[in-house]
């Protein structure tokens, strides 16, 4: 587990809010939202990307998507484990501010789905106490 500091989390906010930003005003998007379900060393993302009116999928460059992942890696709690499931926006019309929403404990839909493999990776990189395990983390749930 990388070791925790409000000084990682931040510069990991920040990056994204910069990096995304960027690029927003630089091709013109009016609003990203982009949603993150991760689970040991597997991740699935959507991202979602408004210019001029209309909605594209998966628009947003992959080097940005990935900033997140970062993020959820800067975010890991000792004791506490790193997010399962994020989502991300940012809108031109609120002044390319980083607007985000965290769950430590939903259970990410995988395809495939998760195994015990990934959970015990999970575990391995963001130890959590008993208390702070779900049920469907647990391996012999």
């Amino acid at each position: 587990m990388v070791e925790w500091s409000f000084e990682a989390q931040m510069q990991a906010a920040q990056a994204i809010a910069d990096q995304w930003g960027g690029w927003m005003r630089a091709t013109g998007a009016d609003e990203v939202v982009v949603e993150y379900e991760a689970v040991g060393p597997r991740a699935a993302v959507s991202s979602q990307v408004l210019h001029q009116g209309q909605w594209m999928n998966n628009a947003l460059p992959m080097e940005l998507v990935s900033l997140g992942l970062n993020l959820r890696a800067a975010m890991g709690r000792p004791g506490g484990g790193a997010w399962t499931w994020a989502k991300l926006s940012m809108s031109s019309s609120q002044g390319y501010k980083l607007v985000s929403d965290f769950n430590y404990d939903r259970e990410p839909d995988l395809d495939p789905p998760y195994t015990a493999q990934d959970i015990a990776q999970e575990l391995q990189a963001f130890p959590r106490t008993p208390d702070a395990t779900p049920d469907w983390m647990r391996i012999n749930h």
